[in-house]
C-alpha cells in the first residue's frame, strides 16, 4: 500500500514538472518573441530612405550662411542681391531648380528649391501612425546630398506646416505595405 501511495504522488509530480516545463517553454517563447524587432519601426523608415535614393520634384532646401556664399564663390548662383540669389547653369547641372531665397521672414534662412533624384541622410524619426489599411505616415527630418565641396554636409529638406515650407516641419512620407513588407509610397508633407 505504501509504494503505491509513493508511486502514485511520483506520477502527480512527475506530471506537474512537465505541465511546469510547458509553461516555462511558453513563457520563455513569448519572451523572446517580444525580442524581435517590430514589423515596421524608425529602422525601417531610416532604411528604405537611405538605401535608394529619392526623387523630389519642387522641394525646398535650407542652406547656411557659408554655402550661400560658397554657392555664389563658384558660380551656382549669383551674389545676392535684396532677397535673391539668381540660379545660373553650374547650379542647375547640380538640379538646383529655381533661384536662392532670402531674407523671407517666415522661414528666416536662405533657401532654394531642388527637383530630381538625390541620396538622402535621415536625421530623425519623429511619429509613425497609421492612416488606413495597409498604409503608414511617418514625420521624418532628413537632408539630400549633393556632390560639390560647397555641400559638406546633407541640406535639409524643409516640411510644411499650415500650407507653408518651413524648416521646423518635418517631411511626412506614406509607407505602404503590411507585416515585414513596407515600401515607400511617396511624400506627403
Amino acid at each position: 500500500m505504501f509504494l503505491r501511495s509513493n508511486k502514485a504522488s511520483l506520477d502527480r509530480l512527475t506530471a506537474h514538472i512537465r505541465s511546469f516545463k510547458a509553461v516555462y517553454v511558453a513563457i520563455i517563447a513569448l519572451w523572446l518573441s517580444s525580442c524581435s524587432s517590430p514589423e515596421f519601426d524608425e529602422g525601417a523608415v531610416r532604411g528604405q530612405l537611405e538605401s535608394t535614393p529619392q526623387n523630389l520634384s519642387g522641394e525646398q532646401v535650407t542652406l547656411s550662411e557659408g554655402q550661400l556664399a560658397c554657392g555664389a564663390k563658384n558660380e551656382l548662383w549669383e551674389s545676392p542681391n535684396g532677397n535673391v540669389a539668381r540660379l545660373i547653369d553650374k547650379g542647375r547641372d547640380l538640379k538646383f531648380s529655381d533661384d536662392v531665397r532670402l531674407n523671407d521672414p517666415d522661414i528666416r534662412v536662405p533657401y532654394i528649391q531642388v527637383s530630381g533624384t538625390f541620396p538622402v541622410v535621415v536625421t530623425d524619426v519623429s511619429k509613425l501612425r497609421d492612416d488606413g489599411k495597409g498604409l503608414k505616415l511617418v514625420d521624418v527630418k532628413l537632408g539630400i546630398t549633393i556632390a560639390h565641396e560647397c555641400f559638406a554636409t546633407p541640406l535639409p529638406l524643409m516640411g510644411v506646416r499650415k500650407g507653408k515650407f518651413t524648416p521646423e516641419a518635418p517631411v511626412v512620407f506614406r509607407f505602404q505595405g503590411s507585416g515585414k513588407e513596407w515600401s515607400l509610397d511617396k511624400l506627403m508633407h
